[in-house]
C-alpha cells in the first residue's frame, strides 16, 4: 500500500472518529435487527430461557441445533405474528482474537480479516464466519474480531426453519448484557456459567477487551492470581462491573434493550431472508412512488374536474333557486321588447331647441325652420352669416353644422343635427332591415 494511500485511510478513520458514537455505530442490516427482533431466547448450561417471558425449557449437553429449535418451538408457540429470534449462546462458542491493522481502511476491515483467518486461527479447518465493529476506533487499543463455525450457524438456522422460525442472528450471551447505551465511562461485563467466566470491557461505547478462562483452570492458584491480575489491567481504575453469575440473573433483567448488534452473527439464511425483504420493501416503494407521481400528474385535471363538479351543482342550486325571479325578468324583457320601440323613441325638444336658436341668432333673423329625426334646417337673414355660422358650431346643442347653400347677400341656409338625439342608432335598433 502506497504512502498516499495509508495517509488517506488515517484521515478518514480520524473523520469516522469525530462522529457521534450513535452514528459511527450504525452498520446496515445489522443495526436493523433491533426493530425485526421480536423473542430472545438463551442458551445458558443445560436449559433455554425466554428472556421475554422467563421461560425455560431443558437441554442435553452439548445441545444440538436440533434440540435448541425443537424446545424454541416450544418457548414460542405458533401466533398470528411471525418469530424473528435473536439466539443468545455461551461465549466458549465463540473465538475471540485482538487484531490491529492500522493501514487498512476501516469499510475494508472485514474483508481483510476474512483473507487473514488461516494465518489468525491456523488450527481451525472449518469454514468461520466473523463479527467485527466496521466504524468504531480507538487507536490505543486494538479491535476485537469474533470468530464463529459458519457450519454451526447455518445449521442452527436450518433447524429453527424446520421449526417454522426465522433465526435472524446470533449473539455471544455477554454481549447482550448491556442495560444502557454505552457512553463515555468504561463498563465490564462478567458472564459465568458452569463451564467458563468470559469478561467483556467497553470503554467509549467500544469493545475493547473479551477475556475468558475454564471454571475448572482456576482451581490452579497461580492461573487463578493470572486471570485475576488480567482482569484488573483490563478493567482499568474506575470501571463498572455487571456480574451475571446464573441463568436467573439473566431472566430478572428482562428483554436486553441495548444488545451489541455489530458483533452478532447473521446466518446466511437470514441475509437471504433480509434481502428478500429488502428487494420487496423496494418494489413497494417504488410502487407508492409510481403511484404518487400519477397521482401527481393526474392532481390537475381531479381539481379542474372537482371544480367544474362544485361549480355545476352550486349553478344547479342557483337557477333553481331563481327560476320565478328569471320567469319575471322573462316578462320585463318581453314587455321592454314590445314597447321599446315608443319608449326608447328619441325626443326632440322643440322648445329648448327654439330658445338655444334664439340665444344664439340674435339679433339675425330666423325665417324657416325645419326639423325631421335631428336633422334642422334654418333659413334667414344676417348682417354676417359666417360669423353665425361659427357661433352655431361651438354650441353644444348643435353638430355637422355648415352652409346648406351658398349665401346671397345677408340670406343664410344653414343644415345642423341635434346632439341631444341619435336616430341612427334607434333605427339601427328596433328597425335593422329598413333602408332609409
Amino acid at each position: 500500500m502506497t504512502t498516499m494511500t495509508l495517509q488517506a485511510a488515517r484521515w478518514r478513520d480520524r473523520l469516522v472518529a469525530l462522529l457521534p458514537a450513535e452514528l459511527r455505530r450504525r452498520d446496515g442490516a445489522r443495526a436493523r435487527l433491533r426493530g425485526q427482533v421480536n423473542a430472545v431466547l438463551m442458551v445458558h448450561d443445560d436449559r433455554l430461557d425466554d428472556l421475554g417471558n422467563g421461560a425455560w425449557r431443558s437441554l442435553a449437553e452439548p445441545a444440538s441445533a436440533a434440540q435448541i429449535a425443537a424446545a424454541a418451538r416450544e418457548l414460542l408457540p405458533p401466533g398470528p405474528m411471525a418469530r424473528s429470534v435473536l439466539l443468545l449462546l455461551p461465549a466458549s462458542r465463540f473465538i475471540a482474537t485482538t487484531v490491529k491493522l492500522p493501514g487498512v481502511a476501516r469499510e475494508n476491515l472485514h474483508a481483510a480479516l476474512q483473507l487473514q483467518a488461516s494465518v489468525l486461527l491456523p488450527a481451525y479447518e472449518g469454514s468461520l464466519a466473523l463479527a467485527i465493529n466496521p466504524a468504531a476506533r480507538d487507536a490505543d487499543f486494538p479491535d476485537i474480531a469474533l470468530w464463529a463455525d459458519e457450519a454451526g450457524l447455518n445449521a442452527l438456522f436450518e433447524a429453527f426453519a424446520q421449526q417454522g422460525l426465522l433465526l435472524a442472528a446470533v449473539l455471544p450471551r455477554p454481549l447482550a448484557a448491556l442495560d444502557a447505551p454505552v457512553g463515555q465511562d468504561t463498563l465490564a461485563v462478567e458472564d459465568i456459567d458452569r463451564y467458563s467466566i468470559t469478561q467483556l470491557v467497553y470503554r467509549k461505547g467500544v469493545l475493547h477487551s473479551w477475556l475468558q478462562v475454564e471454571r475448572a483452570d482456576l482451581d490452579d492458584p497461580e492461573l487463578r492470581n493470572q486471570w485475576q491480575e488480567a482482569c484488573a489491567l483490563a478493567q482499568g481504575s474506575g470501571a463498572r462491573l455487571l456480574r451475571l453469575h446464573s441463568a436467573s440473573d439473566w431472566t430478572q433483567r428482562g428483554l436486553p434493550q441495548h444488545w451489541d448488534a455489530l458483533h452478532c452473527f447473521i446466518p446466511e439464511g437470514a441475509q437471504a431472508v433480509h434481502r428478500l425483504q429488502r428487494k420487496a420493501r423496494r418494489v413497494r416503494q417504488a410502487g407508492i412512488a409510481a403511484a404518487l407521481a400519477a397521482l401527481l400528474l393526474v392532481s390537475p385535471f381531479l381539481w379542474q374536474a372537482l371544480q367544474i363538479a362544485r361549480l355545476e351543482a352550486t349553478l344547479a342550486e342557483r337557477q333553481t333557486l331563481s327560476e320565478d325571479a328569471r320567469a319575471d325578468q322573462a316578462v320585463v324583457r318581453d314587455f321592454e321588447q314590445r314597447w321599446g320601440v315608443l319608449n326608447d323613441f328619441p325626443r326632440q325638444d322643440v322648445a329648448q331647441v327654439l330658445l338655444q336658436l334664439q340665444s344664439v341668432l340674435s339679433p339675425s333673423v330666423l325665417t324657416s325652420l325645419e326639423l325631421v329625426e335631428g336633422e334642422l334646417q334654418i333659413e334667414g337673414e344676417s348682417a354676417d352669416p359666417q360669423s353665425l355660422l361659427q357661433s352655431l358650431e361651438r354650441d353644444p346643442m348643435f353638430t355637422g353644422v355648415d352652409f346648406a347653400r351658398a349665401t346671397s347677400n345677408n340670406r343664410y341656409y344653414i343644415e345642423m343635427r341635434l346632439s341631444t338625439v341619435d336616430f341612427a342608432d334607434y333605427h339601427a335598433r328596433y328597425f335593422p332591415e329598413a333602408r332609409r
